[in-house]
């Protein structure tokens, strides 16, 4: 499943950056209406503008692979209390429970692997509205409460606040995910 869902984020990831840029290209070639912070503020071009593309789709690729592909579920012989069980796991203790996980983990992987899993599922969608929103301006389809919406944010960026929202809400997931799988796992062994 983990494998299915990697494949199916990271190419609609990958259309949906070639649609942008296609998009992008089709209804401002001079860039003039783009809204990237790169662009507006630091007058980048088309060849940087690609660049970045790039490295956000290596960095992108990378979360993914590692959070749905490299990362192995932890296993910890609590199966009973979820914060015992992140305890256990990222501090070695289930007795250490840390709410909102002030302290800093011994164990880093479980951590570096649910940020790797909400941003590599949030930013599929929050690169979808871009392309919506280019989709509703090139066919000039009149949507004025989407395009409210869109300039009651800073640059019109709506899209950086949906990957915030849902890469917030994603780790909830994540540790449900994780600790089922450790309940259904056979005890570790010392």
């Amino acid at each position: 499943m983990k494998k299915k869902m990697f494949y199916v984020l990271t190419i609609g990831y990958f259309i949906l950056t070639v649609a942008d840029l296609l998009l992008t290209f089709i209804a401002t070639p001079d860039l003039a209406l783009e809204g990237n912070p790169l662009v507006q503020i630091f007058e980048m071009d088309w060849f940087g503008l690609i660049a970045v593309n790039i490295i956000t789709f290596a960095a992108y690729f990378a979360m993914a692979y590692y959070a749905y592909i490299k990362y192995e579920t932890r296993l910890s012989p609590e199966k009973t209390d979820v914060r015992r069980y992140l305890a256990d796991i990222n501090y070695g203790d289930p007795d250490k429970v840390s709410i909102g996980l002030t302290k800093p983990p011994k164990y880093w992987a479980p951590q570096v692997a649910c940020l790797c899993f909400s941003v590599a599922t949030a930013m599929p969608f929050a690169r979808l509205i871009v392309v919506v929103e280019w989709y509703l301006l090139l066919k000039d389809i009149d949507a004025p409460l989407f395009f409210d919406i869109v300039c009651a944010f800073p640059m019109g960026r709506i899209d950086f606040f949906i990957a915030l929202v849902i890469a917030w809400i994603m780790p909830f997931f994540w540790i449900q995910y994780e600790f089922k799988k450790n309940q259904k796992a056979p005890m570790p062994t010392e």
